[in-house]
């Protein structure tokens, strides 16, 4: 009987805390510019970002971080805060394997997010 209770409760908290936060990280697609230029920008930007939270982790042997729990949420935390919607939106544009990735192939990860912007404004 306990044990039910028990996770009851644990489930219970779940259910209700977490539609917030996942409610943050959708992604605005009316914030994001159509222009490549623009959005070449903000990965350069979205990149610097990342560094930083790597520096901040030391977890500077590897390029790709997308396993390393300190750095992407201190990334997400730092970009949760961000005051510029269009940084915020085309880090949760990228896919998982390229958001935490210091070695993405830039152009790519640029096409995809371009991609996905038109499919969702469509």
């Amino acid at each position: 009987m306990r044990k039910t209770i028990v996770t009851g409760l644990v489930l219970a908290s779940l259910a209700w805390g977490a539609p917030p936060a996942l409610a943050q990280d959708e992604v605005n697609w009316q914030a994001l510019p159509a222009e490549k230029e623009v959005l070449l920008d903000l990965d350069g930007q979205q990149i610097r970002a990342l560094r930083n939270s790597v520096r901040h982790c030391n977890d500077l042997i590897r390029s790709n971080h997308q396993q390393t729990a300190c750095v992407f949420l201190d990334l997400d935390r730092v970009m949760r805060q961000n005051d510029d919607a269009a940084l915020k939106a085309y880090h949760f544009a990228l896919p998982r394997s390229m958001r935490y990735n210091e070695a993405r192939n830039q152009g790519a990860a640029v096409m995809r997010v371009q991609k996905l912007r038109a499919q969702a404004l469509e």
